[in-house]
Order: C-alpha cells, then structure tokens, then sequence
C-alpha cells in the first residue's frame, strides 16, 4: 500500500486567469477633434464625458509606451459607465486590427439591444461622424488594451 502512494502522479492545478468583457463597444469613425467629438455626444447623448489622464499602454514592438486620450462618464441613475477612447496616438493605434476607427465608445452596464440600436442612431445623426457601429471585444487580437 505504502509503495503504491508514492508512485501516484502529483496534481497540478494552474491559475488562468479570464479576461472580462462585460462591455459593449462601438467604434466610430470621426475626422473631429476629441474634446469637440465629446462634447457632441454630451450633447446629443445627454451625459457629461470629462475628460481623464491619457491612456498609456506600453507597445513592446516599437519598444515605446503610447498615448490615447480619454473621457469618461457614470451615469448614477442608469448605472452605465461610459468611457471614450481615441484609436490613435502619434506613434500607433490602440486597435491595430482597426486602423479605419478614430474613436472607440466603451459602455459598461445594463442595457439591451434596442436601447444600443438608438445611442447607434443618435451617434450616427453627429454632423461630424462619418460611421458608428458595434463591435464584439472578444474578437479582436489586442482586445486586453481595452482593459486596462
């Protein structure tokens, strides 16, 4: 019996760690500033993005960190956490995979289909927005910069 205890193979248990998308993300393509573009959708979207400290994300690559600017926004009645990020820095993108995208609205929370289809609407009526439309985080190569 003894013999047989020390013959067993040990267990080996691994920590992995899952990445949390519980986002909804929409890219949109805008050749506007970033302070007039959230200041647009402050208007039309009825929230107040403030603007936040830049975003920086090391890029091993080009062996220098990048520099995103951002607004962000909770709405305390609704619950939902807005947050708008600008795809491009001066040396690279956040979304490499999204060279076509300007800006990126990330939107933590509750909400249902219907209510994205008309924020997309409202968006989209945005004089200075040529396209806005959804994307799935969980499909994109560099979607763990969108969590930091």
């Amino acid at each position: 019996m003894i013999l047989y205890l020390l013959t067993m193979p040990k267990k080996v248990h691994k920590l992995t760690e899952k990445e949390d998308y519980r986002f909804r993300l929409a890219g949109i393509s805008s050749a506007e500033n970033d302070y007039r573009l959230s200041w647009s959708l402050n208007q039309i979207l009825g929230i107040n993005l403030v603007r936040m400290d830049n975003l920086e994300i090391y890029h091993k690559r080009l062996d220098d960190k990048q520099t995103f600017s951002q607004f962000e926004y909770f709405d305390e009645e609704t619950l939902l956490q807005y947050r708008l990020i600008s795809n491009r820095s001066v040396n690279g993108y956040l979304l490499e995979e999204m060279t076509n995208l300007d800006y990126l609205l990330q939107i933590s929370g509750d909400m249902d289909e219907g209510w994205l289809e008309s924020l997309l609407e409202k968006i989209n009526s945005i004089d200075g927005v040529i396209l806005a439309f959804l994307i799935d985080p969980t499909t994109l190569k560099s979607r763990k910069k969108l969590l930091q």
